[in-house]
Parts: structure tokens; C-alpha cells; sequence
């Protein structure tokens, strides 16, 4: 009997080809955006789930009079730490300085070194491939490899045992390789070494002192010990080791699990909630639209209904069949989605790389039970609705075709239209707001030049660097001589990439104890206010020929205001706990040098010399025309290729850089963008189905107003107007909650658009003018339909 079932249940969708395509496709496009939504949620719920000791694993914060923290600290302090003080059960300090090439034989590979204690092991969970954890790093030669890097230099074999060498110079014996550390994890090493190799460096010891924060230093607390326990102890600790300048600092331990929301650059917690919302607007829109197109085509099938109950079919089987057809659409659908997610997995990871999906994610057994049990519910409530509308006609309705809904049938269908057109209606509304804000931002005035400066990375790794360097001076050279180029500047920094450096100042001739102020630190050379175009208020730009320009700085606007100077006449600064003065010569108009969605900060610009090779620096900023620059590009390239070097000659222009901060916000309007077009399609079909299902209930009557001489047009606006104004009931529904939500999305911002009048409007005219089209086009077809057909009884 079940086999019946399904045979009538595949030759009725097969009947309707073209009604059970839409449906599928409807689906699976919804199910697509579901299934992708919910793997990102299930990679921020999951987070750093690999560690596992995460309810112990603190972060050591330093924080400061104003209420300001930092994830960097000073060096000494886990030694102390570790030593006396019987809380700490392990603890590891991580610093990331530089990447370096690993050469084993004839393969090599430019890698991050991530620089840790004999203790990271006993601090975070990550299981080895190869070796063992426990003296994995006891060795200052020792190295630990991640499992693509081993592949990399020595294919599927263990390579523990076997010597890398560093740039042809130092040699390392690999100890340990761990194995693939999950994307979602927010430490994620390439390649381990001791911190020794940076405690013997005399430059690194110099900075290394109880008053320098740039270490982030971890502690696993021992079981019954709470982190206010330890925090009470280490004002005592701050009085005894830290410098004087640093005796008002404080150290918090910040619970490692709010870690990436705090230091990650991404709301986690934010994006959790947000992508659920989404999932679940979306699984509702198709759910409706599931409903709707069922209940449209559950009209043509009131006969069959009032047969199979002549012949003694109860309520049961007439549900079980309608389960079974409908649950052959859901199944087919999830498949389908599934495999679209698949392919579309490297679109949404371009979009949102902080999150970083996998394709073994669609595989994992408790994702694909949710996918089933969503299919069940699916299809219990999409295949149970008409099934049971249906069986509740009575028989000799159901056997001459006649379906009246009830008035509370009628205002559920309504409502559901409403749900729709109010998450269409939302979703078109967030996507042109954040298209607002993108292009704002994108072509705000920054107060520098972005549109004309050339930008060459230099971070070549040159095989021999004094050759390179005279031959990069040559380069300068020519540059200098050129008509076309206005001003050169070579630098660690370009906007968009500056560093989180920063440091406390005070006034040259404030006392010690006085307020301080938090400034961003720069070094530029003499050549970076010109190619920038930075505007100076007040001063003077660096001299070359001006030796005592080494010791002075230039600051910016909102520097000299947080000093609450009016002028830099006679005024210096110093380092808090420094007792050298140093003459500020100029002032800077205030600079967008990273995204509008932060204000600008207060920062200090230090000199670094007359613009001169160091190509350990980064980056050669070159101030030319866009129109002007294939020629200069042609002869940077060919002078750059006869470098030898293990990377390629690469260029951007600066506001390609600068914009690069916008990719995460831009991943937010494409996938808003999507999901708009998405629920309007979703919504169209959902309407579609309905408008038809209307115009066969109505048929006769429109037959009669056509003979009572009624035009297509009177009868279009007859079968439209309900449905507009349930289009124009949801469109005021939700203009106030996409107003509150991109309100509050936009508070985020420093600068942001304003919520226009003319936005909810558009987004209203857009729903009604959608909603208008979808709607006539069936209403149209079925008022110019032959009255004498219309009229015909059986």
C-alpha cells in the first residue's frame, strides 16, 4: 500500500512539471541560505571548543586609571607569575614578530613563527600528528610544525627528528607536528619556536622590562581557583616588579572565551544572533511559501480528496499521501541545497573569512540530523495544512470541486502574506542602508590623498640584501628625476595598515606624576606629509638637514586637543617614565588613517629619516596621477624582476588599501543583498500560488462581471486590492523594526549616514510595485479568460 502512495504521489508531481520545479527551486535557493547561515552559527557556537580547559584559560589584560585595557603585557610577568604564586597551574606567553622561510632540501616555505613558552602545550589543547606535547619546546633548537606546513617540506612521511634551516642560517630540529587546527579557532600557530631565540636577542632585551606591554601572556588557573582570588593579589605584585611610570597600571584576567570578542576585530556574539535571525526569516519565508504553493495546488485536487472518501480513505491516509509528496519536494530540496551550499562555500568564505567554513562541516552527523528533522517539520506543517483543509470539506463540495476557505482560514493565509512581505520589506530596507554606509565611507574625505599614491610592497624577502638595497636606491633615483612624480616616501606603514602601537605621554616639562596621554605611534620619513598631501596647521614638516629633527615629532590635531594645547609654540613630549624631552615642530590635520568606523585617534609621528632604502620598512609610497602611472608601473616591474627575490613584484593604489578595511562590512551587503532578492523571489511565488488560488475560487464570479460588462482592468483591480493592501499592512509593520535595527547596527559606526524618510519609502514602493507585478500577471490571465469557460458547470 505504501508503495501506492508513493507511485501516486511521484505521478502527480510529475503531472505538474512546471508547479513542482518552482516549488523545488523555491526550496532549495531558501534552503541554500539556511544551511550556510547555520554553519557559521555552529562556527562561533563552537569556538575554540578544541581547548579543553577553556573554564581555567585566562588572557593577562593590562588596564589602566582611564578604564582602558590591553591584550598585551609586559615579559617578566608570567615568570613571576609561575613562580610565586601558588593559583597559576601553567602558563605561556605568545609573541608573533616575523615569518621566516623554512628550507628543508630543495622545498621551502615562507611561514609565521609564533614564538611561545615550554608551556603552551600544557595551556592549550592542540593534539599532535606526530611527537609529544610534553618536551615538544624544552629545547631552544626545537620546532614545531603545523600539519600543512610539514606536508609542505616533507609530504605524508614524519619528519619529526629531521633539521630545517632558517633562510640557509640557522638550523631547527622538528620535535612535534600538531595536527589540523580547526578555522574556527582563535589561535592558530603555523610554526612554533621558543621564546628563548628572543630573550637572547640584546635589541629584544632592551625592550623586554617591567614597563613595555606587547607580550600576550596566557594562565591556566588550578581547579577551585577563581580569577578574583588572583586579581586581588596583583596590585602587590604591580608595587614590586613594574617601573615607576607603570605603578598605576592594572592587570585583569579576562576569561579566554571572551577573547575573540573583545581583541577578534568581529562581533562573535553579535553575528550569532543576527545570522540565527536571518536562518530562521528565511526558513519561515519558505515554510509560508511551501504552505501557500501547496494550498494553490490543493484546489485542483478537491475531487480526489471527495473520492478517496467515498471509497472509505479517512483523514489518516488522505494526510499520509499529501506527507509523502510533500516530503518528496522537502527531501529533494535538502539534497539540492546541500549541494549548493557545497559549491557556494567559497563565495560565503571570501565574504565572511572570520568565520571560515569548511566542507567537512556539511558532512558532521549532528548537522545532518538537524537537516532531517528541519525536512520532518517541514514537512509535517507544509503537507498536514491542506491536507487537513481538504479533508474537513464537506463531501459533496469535495466531490463537485467547490472550496470556500472559512473566515479564520482566510486571515491565516493573509497573515502569512504579511510574515512575508514584512521580512521582504526588512531585508530590502537593511541592504540599501548598508549600501548607504559602504559608499559613504568608501568616498568620504579622509583628509589624505588615497586617490593618487602608487603603493609597492617590499617585502620581497630579496635573496641578497645590500645588492637589493643599491638597487633600490637606483629605483628612488629615477623616481626622484621623473616629471610625473610628485613625492616619494618610504615606510613601515601606508593608511589602512597602520600598527597597534601605542604609548603614554605627558607635556616635556610636566611633572612625573601628571596626566598622561595615550598616543598612537608612527615613523614616517621626510617625503610621507608630501606624498599624502597631509595638511599642516601648524610647524613644519621633518628636515633632512636638520640633525635635531631625529629627537623632534610631529603630532595630529586631536593630539594637541587631548593635551589641551592651542598651540605647539615651545611645547614637547615626553614617554611616560622617559626623561627625554622631544620639541613637537608641527601639527597635522586630523587623518582618516583607518576606517570611519572608528574616530580618529591621537597620534605621534616620529622621524625616521631622509627617504632612503629600508626595505625592511614595508612599503614605497609613490604620489602620481592614475592616468600617469602605467609608465612608472612598467619601469618599477622591470627593475624589480632583475632583484632576485622569492616573491613577485606586486602594486596597489592607496585607496584600493585603505578600502580593504570595508571587506567585512562589504560581505554583510552582499549577503543582506542576496538574501533581499532571495525573500523577494520566496515572497513572489509565495503570492503567485495565492492570486491563483483566488482566481479558480472566483472564476464564476469573474465570468459573470465580464458578461455584466466588467473590463480587464476592473477585474485586475478586483483580484489585486486585497492583496495590496496586505503588501502596504506589512510594509508599515516593518519600517519601524528595519528603522530600529539599522539604528542600532549603526550606532557601531563613528560616522555614519542618517535613516533618510526616503529610504522606508523606496523600500515600500519597491515591495507594492513587486507585489502589484506578481499579482497582475495572474490576474490578468485569468480576466481575459472566455466567459462561456468561465460560466461552464460539469
Amino acid at each position: 500500500m505504501l508503495k501506492n502512495y508513493f507511485k501516486v504521489a511521484w505521478r502527480n508531481l510529475w503531472k505538474h512539471k512546471l508547479f513542482t520545479s518552482v516549488n523545488v527551486l523555491g526550496l532549495s535557493v531558501g534552503l541554500i541560505c539556511v544551511i550556510l547561515l547555520l554553519l557559521a552559527v555552529q562556527q562561533i557556537v563552537s569556538r575554540d571548543s578544541l581547548q579543553q580547559k577553556m573554564d581555567r584559560l585566562y588572557l593577562l589584560e593590562t588596564g589602566d586609571k582611564n578604564g582602558g585595557t590591553g591584550d598585551g603585557n609586559v615579559f617578566p610577568l608570567l615568570d613571576v607569575l609561575l613562580q610565586q604564586y601558588p593559583e597559576v597551574e601553567s602558563g605561556t606567553r605568545i609573541n608573533t614578530w616575523d615569518s621566516r622561510w623554512l628550507i628543508y632540501k630543495d622545498k621551502e616555505a615562507n611561514e609565521s613563527i609564533t614564538y611561545v613558552d615550554a608551556g603552551f602545550f600544557d595551556v592549550f589543547t592542540f593534539p599532535l600528528k606526530y611527537g609529544h606535547a610534553v618536551h615538544a619546546l624544552d629545547n631552544k633548537q626545537s620546532i614545531v610544525l603545523s600539519e600543512e606546513v610539514a606536508t609542505k617540506l616533507f609530504g605524508n612521511s614524519d619528519p619529526t627528528g629531521q633539521t630545517i634551516s632558517f633562510d640557509n642560517k640557522h638550523q631547527f630540529t622538528v620535535t612535534a607536528v600538531m595536527k589540523s587546527i580547526p578555522t574556527n579557532s582563535t589561535i592558530r600557530p603555523t610554526v612554533l619556536l621558543s621564546n628563548q631565540h628572543l630573550t637572547d636577542d640584546p635589541e629584544f632585551k632592551g625592550i623586554a622590562d617591567w614597563y613595555n606591554c606587547f607580550t600576550r601572556e596566557y594562565v591556566v588557573l588550578k581547579p577551585g581557583t577563581t580569577a578574583t582570588q588572583l586579581e586581588k593579589k596583583l596590585p602587590q605584585l604591580i608595587a614590586q616588579h613594574f617601573v615607576k611610570a607603570a605603578q598605576d597600571r592594572y592587570i585583569y584576567l579576562l576569561p579566554f572565551k571572551s577573547y575573540p570578542q573583545k581583541y577578534g576585530g568581529f562581533n562573535f556574539e553579535l553575528y550569532r544572533y543576527a545570522l540565527s535571525c536571518i536562518a530562521l526569516f528565511i526558513l519561515l519565508l519558505v515554510m509560508i511559501n511551501l504552505i501557500n504553493l501547496n494550498m494553490a495546488a490543493a484546489f485542483a485536487r478537491a475531487r480526489e480528496v471527495g473520492v478517496r472518501k467515498v471509497l472509505g480513505s479517512g483523514k489518516g491516509q488522505v494526510l499520509l499521501q499529501f506527507f509523502i509528496e510533500t516530503g518528496l519536494v522537502v527531501f529533494t530540496a535538502i539534497v539540492l541545497g546541500i549541494l549548493g551550499a557545497w559549491m557556494l562555500m567559497p563565495v560565503f568564505n571570501d565574504l565572511f573569512s572570520s568565520l571560515a567554513l569548511s566542507e567537512t562541516m556539511l558532512y558532521n552527523g549532528y548537522f545532518i540530523i538537524v537537516l532531517l528533522c528541519a525536512g520532518v517539520l517541514l514537512t509535517l506543517i507544509a503537507g498536514g495544512y491542506p491536507a487537513i483543509y481538504l479533508s474537513s470539506i464537506q463531501l459533496a463540495n469535495s466531490i463537485k470541486g467547490k472550496l470556500k476557505a472559512a473566515p479564520q482560514k482566510l486571515h491565516a493565509r493573509q497573515s502569512l502574506i504579511i510574515v512575508q512581505f514584512v521580512i521582504t520589506v526588512i531585508f530590502i530596507a537593511g541592504s540599501l542602508i548598508v549600501k548607504k554606509q559602504v559608499y559613504f565611507m568608501k568616498n568620504a574625505d579622509v583628509h589624505f590623498n588615497k586617490d593618487n599614491v602608487l603603493i609597492v610592497d617590499l617585502g620581497l624577502d630579496f635573496k641578497d640584501l645590500p645588492s637589493a638595497k643599491g638597487h633600490v636606491n637606483y629605483i628612488l633615483s629615477e623616481l626622484k628625476n621623473n616629471d610625473e612624480v610628485k613625492a616619494v616616501s618610504i615606510g613601515r606603514n601606508v593608511p589602512g595598515r597602520y600598527d597597534e602601537n601605542y604609548n603614554a605621554y605627558l607635556p616635556g616639562d610636566a611633572a612625573a606624576d601628571a596626566n598622561t596621554v595615550g598616543l598612537r605611534q608612527l615613523s614616517i620619513d621626510n617625503g610621507y606629509l608630501d606624498v599624502y598631501q597631509l595638511k599642516l596647521l601648524e610647524g613644519r614638516n621633518f628636515s633632512a638637514s636638520m640633525a635635531t629633527d631625529e629627537s623632534a615629532v610631529i603630532i595630529n590635531k586631536a593630539a594637541m586637543k587631548a593635551l589641551g594645547w592651542a598651540s605647539i609654540e615651545g611645547k614637547s613630549l615626553r614617554a611616560k617614565g622617559g626623561d627625554k624631552a622631544m620639541p613637537v615642530i608641527g601639527v597635522v590635520d586630523d587623518y582618516h588613517y583607518q576606517s570611519l568606523a572608528g574616530k580618529v585617534e591621537p597620534l605621534i609621528h616620529f622621524y625616521a629619516g631622509k627617504t632612503e632604502m629600508r626595505i625592511e620598512e614595508g612599503f614605497l609610497s609613490i604620489s602620481i596621477k592614475p592616468k600617469d602611472a602605467p609608465p612608472v608601473i612598467a619601469m618599477l616591474e622591470k627593475e624589480f624582476k632583475g632583484i632576485p627575490s622569492r616573491k613577485a613584484f606586486t602594486y596597489n593604489f592607496a585607496d584600493e588599501i585603505f578600502n580593504r578595511q570595508y571587506q567585512q562590512i562589504e560581505g554583510i551587503l552582499s549577503l543582506i543583498s542576496w538574501f533581499a532578492i532571495i525573500s523577494v523571489l520566496i515572497a513572489c511565488a509565495g503570492i503567485f500560488a495565492l492570486i491563483s488560488l483566488v482566481a479558480r475560487q472566483r472564476t464564476k464570479e469573474i465570468g459573470i462581471r465580464k458578461v455584466l460588462g466588467s473590463s480587464v482592468s476592473g477585474i485586475v483591480l478586483l483580484l489585486s486590492r486585497d492583496f495590496l493592501k496586505l503588501v502596504i499592512v506589512a510594509v508599515f509593520i516593518a519600517t519601524p523594526i528595519a528603522w530600529w535595527a539599522m539604528h542600532k547596527w549603526l550606532q557601531g559606526f563613528a560616522y555614519q549616514v542618517s535613516l533618510s524618510v526616503w529610504i522606508f519609502i523606496l523600500t515600500g514602493v519597491l515591495a507594492i510595485l513587486i507585489a502589484l507585478l506578481t499579482v497582475s500577471i495572474q490576474s490578468i490571465k485569468a480576466a481575459v479568460v472566455n466567459p462561456v469557460k468561465s460560466l461552464r458547470t460539469e
